[in-house]
């Protein structure tokens, strides 16, 4: 089997490829797994790696990041990835991949492909009420928005905040999402601005005081805006 792993949103891929990689080296050792950087290895050595059997276990699983890189490999991967025994999984780590090649399209014509895109501030809101929910706690959608705005759109930072405000208690509520976390200059600037495009004269000062507070100079808040 070959999967292959893409898209921007670098934590969801991670995630995905540390599932994957945990659930494989469970049942079948840490000997098993083999991680090549793409860009440092020649094709040659992937290749034989591919191809070599599973050393004192049933199956083998190669982790590739980014072999698309190297050209020699992005035009010999139907023939390589076409050789790969049925007792190997490979997993191919490409980020970013260019959509007018034809090795995405045939990564995607002929892997298990998965997209990992990066989530709009509504699509971050449902998966932390999600995830919330997955761990025994709760967090409403309204709340959720309100983290996001609060922090920012960095995934990695959301699921930390998270995980924290889960420990302090499993019903999150805006309070207490007041208390334990810090608001990220950028995300509040933008709420800023709506304030004031809107007309709303006193929350545009109070978030102007709050980027204030956070030591964030004038010529900062202008910039950002």
């Amino acid at each position: 089997m070959v999967i292959t792993l893409t898209g921007e949103n670098t934590f969801a891929l991670g995630t995905e490829l540390r599932r994957l990689t945990a659930d494989f080296t469970k049942q079948h050792g840490d000997l098993a797994l083999e991680r090549l950087d793409g860009q440092e290895t020649e094709p040659a050595r992937i290749t034989e790696s591919l191809a070599a059997p599973p050393f004192l276990a049933a199956r083998k699983m190669v982790v590739l990041r980014t072999p698309g890189a190297d050209k020699r490999f992005a035009e010999q991967a139907e023939h390589i990835l076409g050789e790969v025994p049925t007792t190997t999984d490979a997993i191919l780590v490409e980020p970013k991949l260019d959509k007018r090649l034809s090795y995405y399209r045939f990564l995607k014509r002929k892997t298990d492909f998965r997209e990992f895109p990066e989530l709009d501030p509504g699509g971050l809101a449902r998966w932390l009420a999600n995830e919330a929910a997955a761990r025994g706690g709760k967090l409403s959608p309204a709340d959720a928005r309100y983290l996001v705005e609060r922090v920012g759109p960095d995934q990695q930072r959301l699921a930390n905040e998270l995980e924290k405000l889960l420990l302090y208690d499993p019903s999150i509520s805006r309070r207490s999402i007041d208390e334990l976390t810090e608001a990220a200059p950028q995300s509040t600037v933008f709420q800023l601005l709506e304030a004031a495009f809107t007309g709303n004269s006193r929350r545009a000062l109070d978030l102007y005081a709050e980027q204030r507070a956070l030591r964030v100079e004038p010529p900062q808040i202008v910039a950002m805006l």
